[in-house]
């Protein structure tokens, strides 16, 4: 992930990095240790858990608590210890991030901010219009915790320019030239023979045997921010309509994901999975025609190519999406994918149908992937480019 890779490519310029981290794990939900540990990769990269309340729900009264308690822990943890040059912090969550600003301001050390979502502005796309009004009031407090951040921070980060001005319109600054964004980064994992083998027997006892039916794949939470009831339905539908010839494979885990398994049953299209290892993830992409992006068309997404767009490229796969916005032009100005209309299983199931009959439309639209990969990689990868921008944030304030 963005952090992770971002941590390894630093350590590896011979930065001292300290990544904290919950020690409760989201996807999973469970506790890695149940205490504050620290976990050395490397002599100067060190991982550091924070003991974590934990919760069953993404969402809920007991997630913004744990956020709320893991932000006073850090706040603690970090009192007396050796000051970092910089702290780079995912936006959300709203607390860690308020307490790295405050932290800096205390300290004198510039505090980068990256923007990973429109949090809170999410839950009020995801809300029916006649409640938003409502829905901003109960997080108010969450809006004056973004707005203190954003503009006590040295710079803003994100995966695209929209986000960037997002933060800078909610706390009411001009952009600086430190306020830049950065796309997210994928490589496929190279694996040897026996990891291969190893992954692809894994699956077979998932039941997912590979077949000559083009495949669409969909990587991810299983959460409120995709549109599951729509591929749930657009499934039943290819059931009808191209019998045999198309299939739908839903990976992860979240909230969501048994609700998922448990209505896919008995629909020949679909197909669900747990949450897949890197390597029997590549397994899936290798045998699919296409990466699934059903993201709710709401201001969260139109504004942002997620991590799992790149991810979908970078391992050969054109886009099914039926998000407005960046995802949109995207697909349409390079021809790297197809779009249906959000919402709308029929659009959906009858795009999936109609391409199983067009081989050489999928051909073609793999070749505008590598087209649009090899003209990416003119310039340096978003966390590369992420990497050198800290630097020199760190390096101005030395």
């Amino acid at each position: 992930m963005r952090a992770g890779m971002l941590a390894a490519d630093l350590a590896e310029r011979g930065h001292d990095v300290v990544w904290w981290t919950p020690d409760f794990e989201h996807y999973d939900k469970r506790h890695r240790t149940g205490s504050d540990s620290r976990i050395k990769v490397k002599d100067n990269y060190e991982v550091r858990l924070v003991k974590s309340l934990g919760y069953r729900s993404h969402v809920g009264p007991r997630r913004l608590l744990n956020n709320h308690l893991i932000a006073r822990r850090w706040s603690r943890l970090t009192a007396g210890a050796p000051r970092p040059d910089l702290i780079f912090s995912a936006w959300p969550t709203p607390d860690l991030s308020l307490a790295a600003v405050r932290y800096g301001r205390q300290n004198s050390l510039p505090v980068v901010i990256d923007v990973r979502d429109l949090w809170p502005d999410l839950w009020l796309g995801i809300l029916p219009p006649a409640l938003r009004s409502t829905g901003r009031l109960i997080l108010s407090r969450y809006y004056r915790m973004a707005s203190e951040a954003m503009a006590g921070a040295a710079a803003i980060t994100g995966p695209t320019s929209e986000y960037v001005d997002w933060a800078l319109d909610l706390c009411g600054r001009a952009r600086k030239e430190a306020d830049r964004p950065f796309e997210f980064g994928f490589e496929p994992q190279q694996a040897d023979e026996k990891s291969i083998m190893a992954a692809r027997a894994r699956l077979k006892e998932l039941g997912h045997v590979p077949d000559d039916r083009v495949q669409v794949v969909f990587a991810g939470t299983f959460g409120r921010s995709f549109e599951f009831d729509t591929i749930l339905e657009a499934g039943r539908r290819l059931d009808g309509i191209a019998t045999g010839r198309t299939r739908i494979i839903l990976c992860g885990s979240g909230d969501r994901w048994q609700q998922v398994a448990d209505e896919a049953k008995g629909t020949d299209s679909l197909r669900v999975l747990p949450r897949l290892s890197l390597v029997e993830l590549q397994q899936i992409y290798a045998e699919s025609s296409f990466g699934l992006a059903p993201y709710r068309n709401i201001e969260n997404f139109q504004k942002n190519v997620p991590n799992k767009i790149n991810e979908y490229l970078r391992m050969g796969l054109p886009i099914l999406s039926g998000v407005d916005g960046r995802m949109a032009d995207l697909i349409t100005r390079h021809g790297v994918g197809k779009r249906y209309l959000a919402g709308d299983p029929d659009s959906l199931a009858r795009s999936i149908a109609s391409l199983s009959e067009k081989p050489d439309e999928i051909e073609t639209l793999r070749r505008n992937v590598n087209v649009h990969l090899q003209d990416a990689d003119s310039t340096p990868p978003g966390t590369r480019a992420l990497a050198d921008h800290l630097e020199g944030i760190a390096e101005r304030r030395s």
